[in-house]
């Protein structure tokens, strides 16, 4: 069983190294990062320093679903094609291979996210005025680099999870992109309910735990940092496991 989980494993990662959709898609997102960091530390003056989270505004907000709309196409592309047929006549076991492209994407999004973060501290410190990026060290570079690459590995597990569900390209990403970025932020600002269900929003809740300034006012949760995060996990479990019975049950 080892044996053949990984090569199921090995098999998804030749699938998204090779591929040049993912790739290119990946390197976009580093690109976004990177400018959004240049900017933000060309408007940062003394007496607002930098912090490392507003340096890697970009790499939560934009970076990241872009990650995670590499691994919902690491399905939707063998949906397209019709290769998905063929991978599960390879391995019947269908559960190996859903969790297999999950793991494959969450350890490509956390790997891509960690160099986006260093990288953006590079730029905002090469850009921003002398002194103003001096509390980005390397110890709390490192910090928040662990935070974001764990954000990253559980959006791509749960952009492979939305994949299984939708299992279209456009639909896939309509819904990863408009999640984060349209309708938690007019969710959570809503006149009057906003403080309501902005605790209970995922993305919101992630945002927390990174303590990233996002679209979303102060909400008074109801946990910790580490407690936002465990909720934003269990989201994501729910989806995936949703996921999982669904692809047990219907036709490739």
């Amino acid at each position: 069983m080892i044996r053949a989980a990984s090569a199921v494993v090995n098999a998804e990662r030749i699938k998204l190294t090779t591929l040049r959709s993912p790739l290119w898609s990946s390197a976009a997102a580093v690109v976004l990062s990177l400018g959004l960091a240049a900017l933000q530390a060309s408007v940062a003056y003394g007496y607002e320093r930098m912090t490392v989270a507003s340096a890697c505004l970009g790499v939560a907000v934009f970076g990241v679903p872009v990650l995670m709309i590499v691994a919902a196409m690491t399905v939707t592309g063998e949906y397209r094609s019709g290769l998905i047929a063929t991978t599960f006549m390879a391995t019947p076991h269908r559960t190996l291979v859903v969790c297999a492209k999950a793991l494959v994407a969450a350890v490509f999004s956390a790997v891509s996210a960690v160099v986006m973060v260093f990288g953006s501290v590079m730029v905002a410190r090469l850009v921003a005025e002398p002194g103003v990026a001096d509390g980005m060290t390397v110890a709390t570079t490192v910090r928040f680099s662990v935070g974001l690459a764990l954000f990253a590995a559980l959006a791509a597990v749960l952009g492979v999870g939305v994949a299984v569900l939708l299992r279209h390209t456009a639909g896939a990403v309509t819904v990863l992109l408009l999640w984060p970025l349209l309708v938690e932020p007019l969710l959570g600002n809503l006149p009057g309910r906003g403080w309501e269900i902005g605790p209970y929003l995922p993305f919101a809740n992630v945002f927390r735990f990174l303590d990233v300034q996002w679209l979303f006012p102060e909400y008074a949760m109801h946990w910790g940092a580490w407690g936002s995060l465990g909720y934003f996990t269990a989201v994501v479990a729910a989806i995936f496991v949703a996921a999982l019975v669904t692809v047990n049950r219907r036709d490739a």
